[in-house]
């Protein structure tokens, strides 16, 4: 794959990755197998050169995905992220998936009796308070002939739906599509996780989840709920709706916010009144610095300090740069 001499110490997932992005064929699921393979390679002298060479190709493919959406022909098997995450749905044949994104969303998907009524990936908008969250419907998992794409897709979002049926056994079809996650490389983020030096040793991406369980306006479907729950509640949260009858559907939506991984930040000018009108929407757990990053680069090389309300030990508190912003805080950047 690369014409400069393979370092000797190359893991066999490094074999297996690249055996996957030669196999490859639309623009995203390179581009996921390519990010596989670059994550197999280990942090070495020996191997600086390899990850330079796959990280240039990486940009090349990412230039070329973007040349090509740009043109006539655009690629139907992406999505462009909008809104303050992308999160995609996964699961099995008539779990309601659709249906879920009809209640969630301004989609329009077609609902239907029979397996595999979602043939292309279908984006709605879901409105949450005063921020949007993407969600992206999926052709069923376990289908040869979407697969492909299908895995590109969940690589490419922040985060994952499961979604199973509450009538059908529904801890094991969690179990079958956490498996099928993992043949694709991709693997469950947990706060364990997240704090474990372990994340290393396995090959591909982690994403966080949500398992939803539909139909629960079924008859005798809480004992159901209760073995899911038990069996998977140690690695993700679990929440039980009805698509069909609304119910917890607000629920769901606040877990859908907290699974975005995302706080709202409101600025304040100085001397004026905060607008809470539109937030800006950054990962969890950033500081003010990058705050001040994704808003302006002045912002970022000029900022002297800034003044917070809302998680500050009092209102106006002054706060350095480092300073670990919470949801709903009120950022006023003196630079």
């Amino acid at each position: 794959m690369v014409k400069s001499i393979m370092p000797a110490n190359l893991p066999p997932e490094y074999f297996e990755a690249e055996k996957r992005f030669k196999q490859a064929s639309a623009h995203s699921e390179k581009i996921a197998a390519l990010e596989d393979l670059i994550a197999t390679v280990p942090k070495h002298k020996g191997t600086d050169k390899l990850r330079a060479d796959l990280r240039r190709r990486l940009s090349q493919l990412r230039k070329d995905a973007a040349k090509k959406k740009k043109g006539a022909r655009a690629d139907l098997y992406t999505v462009p992220k909008e809104g303050a995450a992308q999160i995609a749905l996964v699961g099995f044949p008539n779990v309601g998936k659709s249906s879920l994104l009809a209640t969630l969303t301004n989609a329009t998907p077609v609902i239907a009796e029979y397996p595999i009524s979602t043939t292309m990936p279908l984006p709605g908008m879901m409105p949450y308070e005063d921020i949007m969250i993407q969600l992206v419907d999926l052709p069923p998992v376990g289908n040869e002939s979407t697969d492909g794409w299908v895995s590109g897709i969940t690589r490419y979002a922040d985060a994952l739906i499961i979604v199973v049926d509450l009538s059908d056994d529904p801890e094991i079809q969690a179990e079958l599509l956490i498996d099928q996650l993992k043949s694709w490389n991709i693997h469950i983020k947990t706060e364990v996780r997240n704090q474990m030096s372990d994340v290393s040793t396995h090959a591909g991406i982690f994403k966080r989840i949500l398992i939803v369980a539909n139909k629960q306006d079924l008859p005798e479907t809480g004992e159901a709920f209760l073995r899911l729950r038990k069996k998977f509640g140690h690695i993700s949260s679990c929440i039980s709706v009805s698509a069909l009858a609304k119910e917890n559907i607000e629920e769901l939506k606040r877990a859908v916010f907290e699974l975005s991984g995302v706080i709202r930040v409101y600025s304040k000018p100085p001397g004026k009144e905060p607008d809470l009108s539109t937030p800006f929407t950054v990962p969890s757990g950033s500081t003010l610095l990058d705050l001040a990053s994704s808003i302006h680069k002045e912002f970022f090389r000029n900022m002297k300090f800034a003044r917070i309300w809302g998680s500050a030990r009092f209102n106006g508190q002054r706060v350095e740069k480092n300073h670990i912003l919470k949801d709903k805080d009120i950022v006023e950047i003196h630079i």
